[in-house]
């Protein structure tokens, strides 16, 4: 019998796994060692709910170990869509549990993760516990740039919590209802930015699980290249979505600034380094990216205001509609050159000390753990 029972679940875990050829036997495995029994009998159970997203539930079935396989619900979804919003949104749906987590299908948890977790929340009474992260056999993934003396009762703003854009680790399942979070499924990427961003500004309890077991990303988990390039527009559009939303419009003017600035540094001048350094850097992409940026601007007009001065050049670059590939790349990889000190000072001195300026970005992440 499949695991499927929903008495005495303390917490569910959702995977989304999209074709069988990945491995979800190894996600599965580590659960089975995250210190949480999964017998039907038992109290504060683990419930695992693997969503086969448009693929045939045998298939995936069979990748499980048989040990494993009646300690697994296994549904089906199907929505014709390539976004894992969908059986993400499904499985969460289908929860019951106190606690509720998704996994990618390419990810493992450390040994006796779970347990660790929800002891922790529990003990800091907290309605979200952000999972600490790592590269499999690598090393520390530095998000969310959490203070290093702070653990508990975090500030989205002061202790950047946009820069976790996957909410990995638990959440309380009341609260994920009560701020009715949905992955969006119109997206073509991008798909948990605005449930992450929702969740982090909710006023809601958090805590950053330092020095507990990590969520594990493996090498086979890096995305892979779309074999139809999209448009700067498309690769973008949750972010212009977000800025002009009804929710963002609530926010306070540093907390839109926070969203802001992240979505510049990771997301914009990500895309120019990635389009720029693949030579694929057009006039189209220029003009597209220059009106991203003026939406991005124009709803949080101090966002830019604590960027680095090798920011600053690449920003000026997009906004003017800089369509030389090579200038961009030469512009998007001096910013990511640390011992370059354009990259350690904000063009206004007045920021030096903002929690986004690079030297106290740059110092906080060194200490991320």
């Amino acid at each position: 019998m499949d695991n499927d029972i929903q008495d005495s679940v303390l917490v569910d875990v959702v995977i989304a796994v999209h074709t069988p050829d990945r491995p979800i036997e190894r996600t599965v495995a580590s659960l089975m060692e995250s210190g949480l029994p999964t017998e039907s009998t038992a109290s504060n159970r683990l419930r695992v709910t693997v969503v086969c997203h448009n693929t045939e539930l045998a298939a995936i079935r069979a990748r499980v170990a048989p040990r494993d396989r009646d300690r697994v619900r296994f549904v089906e979804y199907s929505d014709g869509i390539k976004s894992p919003a969908g059986p993400f949104n499904h499985g969460i749906s289908l929860a019951s549990g106190t606690w509720v987590s998704i996994m990618g299908s390419d990810d493992s948890l450390e040994p006796g993760a779970l347990a660790s977790w929800v002891a922790a929340a529990g003990q800091d009474d907290a309605d979200v516990l952000i999972a600490p992260m790592a590269h499999a056999g690598a090393g520390t993934i530095r998000t969310p740039v959490v203070r290093r003396r702070h653990r508990t009762a975090l500030n989205p703003v002061a202790d950047r919590l946009s820069y976790r854009t996957a909410p990995l680790g638990i959440m309380k399942l009341s609260l994920v209802r009560s701020l009715a979070l949905e992955f969006p499924t119109n997206y073509a990427t991008g798909e948990d930015q605005s449930f992450s961003a929702q969740l982090w500004f909710s006023g809601a309890k958090i805590s950053y699980g330092r020095g507990l077991p990590r969520y594990l990303v493996h090498d086979d988990a890096v995305l892979r290249v779309t074999a139809t390039p999209r448009s700067v527009s498309e690769d973008l559009a949750f972010a212009t979505d977000l800025v002009t939303s009804e929710w963002f419009a609530t926010l306070a003017e540093m907390q839109k600034s926070a969203l802001v600035t992240k979505m510049l540094r990771v997301h914009v001048f990500g895309h120019v380094f990635l389009r720029a350094d693949s030579g694929s850097w057009n006039a189209h992409d220029a003009a597209e990216m220059a009106e991203v940026a003026r939406t991005l601007l124009f709803a949080a007009p101090g966002a830019a205001r604590p960027l680095s001065l090798a920011d600053r050049d690449l920003l000026d670059a997009v906004v003017r509609q800089e369509s030389d590939p090579s200038t961009m790349k030469s512009l998007a990889t001096l910013r990511r050159t640390f011992t370059n000190p354009r990259t350690w000072l904000p063009r206004d001195f007045s920021q030096l000390l903002h929690p986004e300026a690079p030297l106290r970005f740059m110092s906080a992440s060194a200490l991320v753990s």
